[in-house]
This record gives C-alpha cells, structure tokens and sequence, in this order.
C-alpha cells in the first residue's frame, strides 16, 4: 500500500555493539527508497578492528549516537531514532534526553542478563566485571558460513572485548531506572528466542516507558541455526522489519491520540 512520503522527518538509524552499519543496510535503503531520508552514522571505535574497539567505551558511543540525533534535528522537523541491539538502547537514552519523533528498539537490551526471572545467555556474563581485570578479551566462536548467509553480519566476531562489554553493562543501568522519561511513540520488536539479547527486555521497555503510544512486535524466526538476533539483515525479518518501520514513522505525521496496545493492534 502506498501511503505517501515524508520530507519533514528523518530517521537515524543506529547499529550494535560490536558491529557497523552494514547491518542497518536494508532498512537504511528501504527507508530511502520510500522517500525518508535516513542515516546510520558509525559509532566510535567501530570497524577500525578489535585493537580500537578494546578502548572504546559506552560514553563514546551515548555521545556520538547524541550528536548525530542533533546534527538531523537541526535539518529536519522532526527525526525519529530506529536502533537495533545496543543501538536501540542508546535511543531509548536519547529519548530521555530528548523528544524524538519517535523510538524503535529492534532485540535492544536494557539489562544483559538478570537473576529474577533467571535470564542468562552466557555464565560468563556475570562474571566480566571481575574477568576485566585479568583479562582484555576472551575469544568467542565465530557464526558459521550458514549462520552468515542467514543473516549477514559485519563487525567485531571472534573476540569479546571484556572492558567495552563491562561498560555497555554499567551504561545501561541509569536507562532501564530511568525508562519513565521516554515519552515518545515506541514500536518495540523482539524475537523469541533471541541468544543475545533475553527477550525480557522488551516486556521491561513497553512496561517501564513513560509513552502514551507504545506497541510490542514479537517476530518469530523458525531456524534453530543463528543467533536470532540481528533482526535487520535475517532472512525471516529483515522485510518484515522494514515494513513495521516504515509504517511506524510515516504514522508519526498523523496527529491522532490513537495509541497501540502490547498486542499490536491500535487502541
């Protein structure tokens, strides 16, 4: 269906931790091709090899990930920020710094892991504040040939930089405690069974945000191979994530009180 185009807003599109750009790709030329404009800036540390993403930190990337929402705000009337994994995380920080347009988390964490309900993708994780101190990085089993041609990914994969990940864990605390202050409209989607990001976090969002219009997409994906996580780029989402998005900010020109419910549906 079409349903117009959009000149007065702009979309920043932000990638996750450890990876780049590449992964907002589709969306990004979706977006563009609708007549959106949209961005999706590299943050610090990212793509320059695992040497400047050691010493890269979560203040260097809330920061950048700031600007660039300001740098857009200045040109445009509105802009709306899109994020997947940590960069849905460092848009919900914006929207409590800022008023956005509106918000989308894609698999975006507001807590790594947590202990009730008992949500732990990896044992280690509990530990890296300690396992920092002994060690920089620990090695990690790269995605197979298959998993890549599933969904394609680019980034930082077979080391886990322990201080970078220490400080995305601290970073996100004062953005889940402080959730309430997020008042823009918010699509939240998720997939069930994400191995990453515990699929919790997306209850937590659309439960502890301060929006009036909030909406939960769960998209389930059927192969037991990936992670099931990078929603952009994967074969049984990327569409249906480009879609959703697309929808969600061409109705930010509507001035209608309507909200949506957790179901999906407007209310």
């Amino acid at each position: 269906m079409d349903i117009g185009t959009r000149e007065d807003i702009a979309c920043l599109l932000l990638h996750g931790f450890t990876g780049e750009p590449f992964e907002m790709e589709p969306l990004l030329e979706h977006l563009l091709a609708r007549g959106i404009h949209a961005e999706a800036p590299l943050l610090p540390g990212h793509g320059k090899g695992v040497a400047a993403f050691a010493t890269s930190s979560f203040s260097e990337w809330a920061e950048a990930s700031e600007q660039a929402y300001l740098e857009l705000r200045a040109r445009f009337a509105a802009v709306a920020v899109v994020g997947l994994s940590m960069g849905g995380s460092l848009a919900l920080r914006i929207g409590q710094r800022h008023q956005p347009a509106g918000i989308v988390t894609m698999a975006a964490p507001v807590y790594i892991y947590r202990w009730f309900p008992p949500e732990v993708c990896d044992w280690r994780l509990p530990l890296v504040g300690m396992l920092r101190r002994v060690m920089p990085m620990v090695k990690t089993r790269p995605p197979s040939p298959e998993s890549r041609a599933i969904a394609p990914w680019q980034g930082i994969g077979e080391v886990m930089c322990l201080e970078p990940l220490h400080s995305l864990m601290q970073g996100l605390k004062p953005i889940r405690r402080d959730l309430g202050a997020v008042r823009a409209p918010l699509l939240v989607l998720h997939a069930p069974g994400d191995r990453i990001v515990p699929v919790g976090n997306a209850w937590d969002i659309l439960r502890r945000v301060g929006s009036s219009r909030r909406r939960l997409e769960f998209l389930p994906i059927q192969e037991r191979i990936t992670s099931r996580h990078v929603l952009t780029t994967h074969r049984e989402t990327r569409a249906q994530v480009c879609e959703l998005v697309e929808e969600f900010v061409m109705s930010l020109e509507c001035n209608s009180p309507a909200g949506f419910c957790a179901c999906g549906q407007q209310v």
